[in-house]
């Protein structure tokens, strides 16, 4: 992704008890603006996408009185997303909007893959990390299937975007990840950290078998040295050009988990940008990857880019 031209949004119009309301929760409302904010500064235009998940319960009134009942809830739901078409239009952003029926993530997966989107923003409810790990969300869900990148918006996070980070792994999956930090940051006028977390476990379980500590310090920083080089080079394979306040490069050590939320919360970081596996079915349900370890505790909004190659399985 080199320009931002095609934007989607995913809004939640449910409320309450409410199929449809035009009572946006946080969550919608934090996506919206971050939406016209971004589409402000690159030129590009809004899909705001509603998914009516309807329950058991819901579709069994409705097959009793299809005619009048769907109607009313379709007819509520697409006035509401024609307000904020209208909203969008009146601070100078282009914007349309569409409804489907259906599993939110699964839907928003299917339209991104059917309307060849830039980028897709959806708002994330903040869940404690047990639970999101046994049970998984909307959000992670679209992190593994949207065939574009996904922008996480937390709303307890929404600020202006001064300093984004995208953390590597130095491998050319990696690369996809560092494209589009680079694309938002000259977008938004934002500086730039990359970041590598040099995985120095190994090191520890040495230095309880007795391995001298020079001789820790004397690898660890080999292996830093290495990683600096690996890192220039990939950095080579990337335009940063354009990049107003520029970029910093920082190589942490420890685990990537709890190395890059914690530097995102000391540098008060506000988007990470970072590299999925892109696993798919059953390998990604049970393995997951670090963007949907760190995203329940990440003090930030996060963009998840798939790597290069991968195909939904929603693609056409």
């Amino acid at each position: 992704m080199s320009q931002i031209h095609n934007i989607l949004v995913g809004v939640d119009l449910h409320h309450g008890d409410r199929i449809a309301s035009s009572e946006l929760e946080p969550e919608a409302r934090a996506a919206i603006e971050e939406a016209i904010r971004l589409a402000l500064v690159s030129g590009g235009t809004i899909t705001f996408c509603s998914v009516l998940e309807l329950s058991t319960q819901s579709q069994s009134l409705i097959e009793k009185d299809r005619e009048n009942i769907l109607k009313t809830v379709e007819d509520f739901a697409n006035n509401t997303l024609s307000s904020l078409v209208e909203s969008a239009n009146a601070k100078g952003v282009a914007a349309e909007s569409t409804l489907r029926f259906g599993s939110a993530w699964e839907e928003l997966s299917k339209e991104t893959a059917e309307g060849g989107y830039d980028l897709v923003l959806i708002g994330t409810r903040s869940r404690s990390r047990a639970t999101t790990m046994l049970f998984g969300s909307s959000a992670q869900k679209l992190m593994r299937f949207a065939p574009c990148p996904v922008w996480v918006v937390k709303p307890t996070e929404v600020r202006e975007i001064r300093e984004i980070a995208v953390a590597t792994d130095l491998s050319d999956a990696c690369l996809p990840a560092l494209k589009v930090a680079a694309t938002v940051a000259r977008a938004i006028n934002a500086k730039l950290f990359i970041l590598h977390v040099l995985e120095t476990g190994d090191l520890r379980y040495l230095a309880i078998a007795g391995v001298e500590e020079e001789e820790l310090l004397d690898t660890e920083a080999q292996l830093k040295q290495t990683a600096e080089v690996k890192l220039k080079d990939q950095l080579g394979k990337v335009n940063f050009g354009g990049l107003r306040h520029g970029m910093q490069t920082e190589i942490l050590s420890g685990d990537p988990d709890s190395a890059i939320p914690t530097f995102v919360a000391e540098h008060e970081i506000d988007l990470l940008v970072i590299g999925t596996q892109g696993r798919s079915l059953l390998s990604g349900l049970l393995l997951g990857n670090t963007a949907e370890r760190i995203l329940p505790a990440l003090r930030a909004s996060l963009v998840a880019v798939k790597p290069e190659g991968f195909v939904s399985p929603y693609a056409k």
